[in-house]
């Protein structure tokens, strides 16, 4: 297995994610905010002067322990996605409120047609005389039920904004659903919601800059959940071959079995130095083309070896993998979801290609 050499710091959050992901497990815990507070976790990734430390490398790090434990928590959604734009707007009064778990955002960006792409925005910011008026459509909201602030984008009459907006604002609705992987997602419709001016996050002068460089961050964050969700999915596999016995002897001494169980690790080692990719040109922090390039370039193979892995775990584990009761059908409906998650391989090969 190829891994990068971790430091005393990453290691520790190792360690800790591992065992947070255990007493998940156990408690069956739903929303683990509060935890994330008080272990510092939110902080990761974010600047110091904000009260966080580390980069992306060390959120690599997080994710991966946390889809390794199929954890059902938003922290990409709600910490790395909303924290970026907050982050690259100079907003660090509100990410100072995120980082100590006082404040808790959702991200409205997608809409209807788009396929993930930041840049294609209709939903409208009409200038009025004590602010804006919002209008359009959101969709595929990823954890809008436990955020208390919307940031939305908009294009105004100078180009693209970001603003903030209550989730209880008169003329936001929101029509909850629950995902594939049993996560929450909304839609969101904007029928004339006003916004004051200190309202805006991001003007449009540098609006949809900041929101591709908080897109890319989340992305990274979700290659490297992924690989910790078909580590897992992989190493379950190999278990259950070995345990499995058929005509008296393991399933796993076929030779047949071993070549695919050997062709899912070389799957998931593409995965993971792809993820480690993505997180080491973040941290170098590039300029934007050659930044997107490499995080679409990750999703691609991301979601192209997510879905053979995946495959490959439900069909040799045959009938038990599609009980509700058996792990491996919550870490394949998840590895589903990442397939598409922000984009999928075609639109990102496409971004690649652009």
């Amino acid at each position: 297995m190829i891994e990068l050499a971790l430091t005393s710091e990453q290691a520790m959050i190792k360690a800790a994610v591992e065992r947070f992901a255990a007493e998940a497990a156990s408690n069956g815990r739903v929303d683990p905010w509060s935890s994330f507070a008080e272990l510092g976790w939110l902080g990761i990734g974010v600047r110091e002067d904000a009260g966080g430390f580390g980069g992306p490398l060390e959120t690599m790090v997080l994710m991966e322990g946390l889809g390794r434990g199929a954890v059902a928590a938003p922290y990409v959604a709600q910490a790395v996605f909303p924290g970026k734009i907050l982050e690259r707007a100079g907003r660090l009064d509100l990410l100072r409120e995120l980082v100590n778990g006082e404040a808790r955002y959702a991200v409205a960006y997608d809409e209807p047609g788009a396929r993930s792409a930041p840049h294609v925005v209709t939903t409208t910011a009409e200038r009025v005389p004590d602010g804006y008026v919002l209008r359009g459509r959101k969709t595929h909201v990823l954890a809008a039920g436990g955020a208390e602030t919307l940031l939305v984008s908009a294009r105004t009459d100078d180009g693209v904004a970001i603003f903030a907006v209550p989730v209880e604002d008169f003329g936001l609705l929101r029509r909850d659903y629950v995902g594939e992987d049993g996560r929450d997602v909304a839609e969101i419709e904007l029928d004339s919601v006003g916004v004051e001016p200190p309202g805006m996050i991001a003007g449009p002068e540098h609006g949809l800059a900041v929101l591709e460089y908080a897109f890319d961050h989340a992305l990274g964050a979700l290659c490297a959940e992924a690989v910790g969700v078909m580590t897992t999915m992989h190493e379950t596999t190999v278990e259950y071959l070995k345990q499995r016995t058929q005509f008296g002897v393991p399933i796993g001494s076929f030779q047949a079995l071993q070549h695919r169980a050997a062709e899912m690790y070389v799957e998931l080692e593409l995965a993971r130095s792809m993820a480690h990719l993505a997180a080491l040109t973040l941290a170098a922090d590039p300029p934007a083309p050659e930044r997107r390039r490499a995080l679409s370039a990750a999703k691609v193979q991301i979601a192209r070896s997510g879905r053979f892995v995946g495959q490959n775990a439900i069909q040799l584990h045959g009938a038990i993998a599609m009980t509700e009761e058996y792990k491996l059908g919550q870490y394949f409906k998840r590895m589903t979801v990442l397939e598409r998650l922000l984009g999928d391989a075609d639109f990102h090969l496409q971004r690649y290609l652009s």
